[in-house]
């Protein structure tokens, strides 16, 4: 985005991803010159959007929630055209589709919701219970953290953690044992309280996109690897940049390399396959954007590998553009998977969840995509302090919750922290 390469300024942000796009943004708000420098060629980071044959194809199955509080502040939310999902999810038993809803946002699931055979009534109602009461109080990180998994079994059952909650929260955060941290799980699930996620309409890299045109032009350096840092200087593949501060907004591992100051959480995996499908768009899901997921695939407390996906959605039910006069399916299994053999397990797998025949559905990408997302274990606690050492600053979304909103945050703190520390 830029060919002409600073010698100085004020503020060096390494990486384009949301995190540093972010800080990036709250800098030049607030008068710095500011330089973004980025090893890849694009922005957007794990964010990132290929068109191909007229097809929108995201990297990976992301979503973008509108009730993201960050994200209402920085973004223009009619602009970005969030293309919502339907509210709930579609649990696949021995070939019969269960619907469950908040009854606010479905009140004809209502019945359905209380009646699959998901968990027992009680346990149910429980969870609505739990769920609507953390849309009103405030987290408490003072409380001893746990497993999500253990927690869940343990105050609303295995049948209800087993075919919904397991299958539906491992595609969530990428983790089939829910080891993630309870903290970060009322996290989400405030989140789906406050918005109903989607997709914007031409796609998730929309999103840093809309951030990076609030940057003076020129600013954005591409195709630019850093090779080292320390106060005041950033040595890159395209020469040496004098500075006051640094932001480092890599990925986790990235900024590990970095500065040994870092510490990089493992990384969770995942690998989404898109299809067009050759049936009629109202045989699957019911012509509706709701998230599918397989109820039998914990049958055992474990996953069955002959159920791979954690989720498929038909993504054009909720937004057309992104295949126009077609229906494109988004569907994602944990782990890192690139052979024939790997898509034909899924294509027969899409054939149970749907209830369809597959086979003729035209496999259209493959993104296998190793570093998918920071785990978030316990005892989770969000490093709010930016400051790595004098004049060096790090953002990013394993510094915060592994979220789109997150990654904003990350941001937002690091440029605060410089304007505090007036570098």
């Amino acid at each position: 985005m830029s060919d002409s390469f600073p010698t100085e300024c004020d503020v060096v942000v390494i990486g384009a991803g949301l995190a540093g796009l972010a800080a990036a943004r709250q800098l030049t708000v607030s008068g710095r010159d500011v330089h973004v420098i980025e090893a890849s060629d694009d922005i957007g980071g794990r964010v990132r959007t290929d068109v191909v044959d007229g097809i929108v194809l995201d990297r990976g199955f992301q979503l973008y929630n509108p009730g993201y509080e960050e994200g209402a502040r920085i973004l223009d939310l009619n602009s970005l055209d969030v293309r919502s999902f339907t509210p709930g999810v579609i649990v696949s038993i021995d070939g019969r589709h269960h619907r469950l809803a908040d009854p606010r946002h479905a009140p004809s699931w209502a019945v359905d919701s209380l009646l699959a055979p998901v968990g027992s009534i009680k346990s149910k109602i429980s969870f609505a219970k739990y769920v609507a009461a953390l849309a009103i109080r405030e987290q408490h990180n003072d409380d001893i953290d746990q497993r999500s998994g253990a927690f869940l079994e343990r105050k609303f059952g295995k049948d209800l953690t087993r075919k919904l909650l397991q299958p539906f929260l491992s595609g969530v955060f990428l983790d089939d044992h829910l080891d993630t941290s309870k903290r970060f799980l009322d996290v989400v699930l405030r989140s789906f309280v406050k918005g109903v996620p989607g997709v914007p309409a031409q796609g998730m890299q929309q999103i840093p996109r809309q951030l990076a045109t609030q940057l003076p032009a020129g600013r954005i350096h591409l195709n630019t690897s850093v090779t080292s840092i320390s106060a005041n200087r950033v040595v890159t593949s395209q020469g040496t940049i004098s500075c006051r501060s640094i932001v480092l907004a890599t990925n986790a591992r990235s900024a590990a390399t970095l500065s040994q100051l870092v510490k990089a959480p493992p990384s969770q995996t995942v690998t989404t396959w898109y299809h067009l499908a050759d049936c009629d768009p109202d045989e699957l899901t019911e012509g509706r954007s709701t998230i599918l997921v397989d109820g039998r695939r914990f049958d055992n407390g474990v996953p069955d590998g002959s159920r791979p996906l954690v989720n498929s959605v038909v993504i054009t039910h909720a937004a057309p553009e992104y295949a126009p006069g077609r229906v494109l399916i988004s569907s994602s299994a944990l782990g890192v998977h690139d052979s024939t053999q790997s898509e034909a397990v899924v294509r027969s797998h899409l054939a149970s969840l749907y209830g369809v025949p597959t086979s003729g559905w035209q496999h259209v990408a493959t993104y296998p995509i190793p570093d998918a997302l920071p785990a978030m274990l316990p005892p989770h606690k969000a490093a709010t302090n930016p400051r790595l050492s004098q004049g060096i600053y790090v953002a990013g979304d394993y510094r915060e919750v592994s979220s789109i909103n997150g990654a904003f945050v990350s941001g937002r703190r690091a440029a605060t922290a410089i304007l505090e520390d007036d570098l």
